[in-house]
């Protein structure tokens, strides 16, 4: 019954339930290396290759599954959701993509945007 309640592109970032976002999961679904995820999550390579369970390493590749969950959603499904991502520029940022963002610690504020958008403010 869980299962069900789970969002797509967060139950695709993991084998198990309980293991947490998978790092490797993330990067295929980015088309990026690990040290690239590492870079935009934040943390050194070598810690998100040793401890990808970590609760450090979580808390950074969490906001980033919920980023793509949401814009999954709003967007038209995942594919959409990765290119927006990593290509998209977007106004209220100074034409910042998301991805630049994110690799600069402020994935709260992407999210906030999100929310806005999600309100009914324009792009």
């Amino acid at each position: 019954m869980v299962a069900t309640l789970l969002d797509p592109v967060i139950d695709a970032l993991s084998a198990d339930a309980g293991a947490g976002i998978e790092p490797k999961r993330l990067g295929d679904m980015l088309h990026m290396t690990q040290a690239e995820v590492a870079d935009l999550a934040g943390v050194h390579r070598t810690t998100l290759a040793r401890n990808p369970g970590s609760p450090e390493v979580q808390a950074k590749l969490g906001p980033i599954a919920t980023i793509l969950s949401r814009a999954s959603d709003m967007g038209g499904g995942l594919a959409k959701a990765v290119i927006w991502f990593r290509h998209q520029p977007i106004a209220a940022f100074g034409y910042k993509r998301a991805v630049d963002i994110v690799q600069g610690g402020e994935a709260a504020q992407v999210l906030r945007w999100l929310d806005a958008l999600e309100d009914g403010a324009y792009a």
